[in-house]
């Protein structure tokens, strides 16, 4: 596992996350839902009928649920459950968890646009379209702990973008 530490994700890895995730917020919709029977049974237990909750509930909640997960988790850790259980990171273009705005957007990009991530086969980089658009990337980081700063994720920035902060910070100096 050593050997990929800090390298791009791949597809497998990246689905299997996602499944979990889905399955997480599959599981809060669930809860949510039970808490708004017990509420409804508590205020008028004589006449309590299950609502029957169609499509056009379930879809609007499930995006709203699962852009909250993603947002949260991506910008406090930049892992969901499912990026814990396979050892994946969502970081920045500085090696960092995104922040919010960032994260807010890739969720929303992700949740409506799922086959963005079929993009991760078409490059070295492996990075989905989501990626691509907002300068993110999925790494392969086992170390729960890791202070996002030291993330070993620098050999993304490439050559072009390393001469032009060089000769930033070379100018800056004089």
């Amino acid at each position: 596992m050593k050997a990929y530490q800090g390298r791009p994700a791949g597809i497998v890895s990246r689905t299997v996350a996602n499944v979990v995730d889905a399955g997480v917020v599959a599981v809060v919709l669930g809860v949510l839902y039970l808490a708004v029977l017990a509420v409804l049974f508590a205020l008028d237990p004589v006449r309590f009928h299950p609502p029957v909750l169609g499509s056009g509930k379930i879809v609007p909640a499930g995006i709203g649920v699962a852009v909250l997960y993603l947002t949260v988790a991506w910008c406090g850790t930049g892992r969901t459950l499912g990026d814990q259980l396979l050892g994946l990171r969502v970081i920045d273009r500085h090696g960092r968890p995104p922040r919010v705005a960032v994260a807010l957007v890739r969720a929303v990009t992700c949740v409506l646009f799922a086959l963005g991530l079929l993009w991760v086969l078409a490059g070295a980089r492996r990075r989905s379209v989501q990626d691509v658009l907002l300068r993110t990337s999925v790494i392969y980081d086992w170390n729960p702990h890791a202070r996002p700063e030291t993330s070993p994720v620098r050999h993304e920035v490439g050559p072009e973008r390393r001469s032009q902060a060089e000769g930033t910070r070379k100018f800056r100096r004089r």
